[in-house]
């Protein structure tokens, strides 16, 4: 979604708002499975004397899959996004902010921008998930398993001690 800004580059005070449904179809990756219904994005560019920002809300909701019990649920993120719009000129690699194409901007650019940078590497469906048994499989978070773990050798002396306590 292109956002023309001419009306407010040279007016401090003024706005300009937005709401759009963001292509967040880059997400679906790793631990994403999918974006469910549609995401949203609101917001408003506005000058500060003189100086551009661009404010949103990002509302999506992502089906994951756990990273230790493999596990499908939904995520829903509500994000908010804050960046400086500038017109370049300077060296134009400020990691904070994001460049003027012409006399306006990308927003969906900097939406799933922000939403993907804003996402974890691994998706977990509760805090203290137990995951998967390493030699049955089965979801320790359901079920309990009879198997036995071996002690690594150099834990030997290690798990006598949990032994003895019993």
């Amino acid at each position: 979604m292109f956002l023309d800004l001419r009306e407010i580059i040279g007016v401090p005070g003024e706005s300009v708002s937005f709401e759009f449904e963001p292509d967040l179809s880059d997400a679906i990756d790793g631990s994403i499975v999918a974006i469910k219904n549609h995401p949203r994005a609101a917001g408003n560019v506005t000058n500060r004397a003189g100086v551009l920002t661009f404010s949103a809300i990002v509302d999506a909701v992502c089906v994951c899959v756990c990273a230790r019990c493999l596990v499908e649920f939904e995520h829903p993120i509500h994000q908010q996004i804050s960046q400086f719009l500038t017109e370049g000129g300077d060296d134009g690699d400020d990691p904070d902010s994001y460049l003027l194409q012409g006399d306006g901007i990308n927003a969906g650019e900097i939406v799933t921008t922000e939403f993907l940078l804003s996402l974890d590497n691994l998706c977990f469906c509760r805090d203290d998930c137990a995951g998967l048994c390493d030699i049955c499989g089965i979801d320790l978070n359901s079920e309990s398993c009879n198997c036995s773990s071996d002690c690594d050798p150099r834990l030997a002396a290690l798990a006598q001690l949990l032994d003895d306590d019993d």
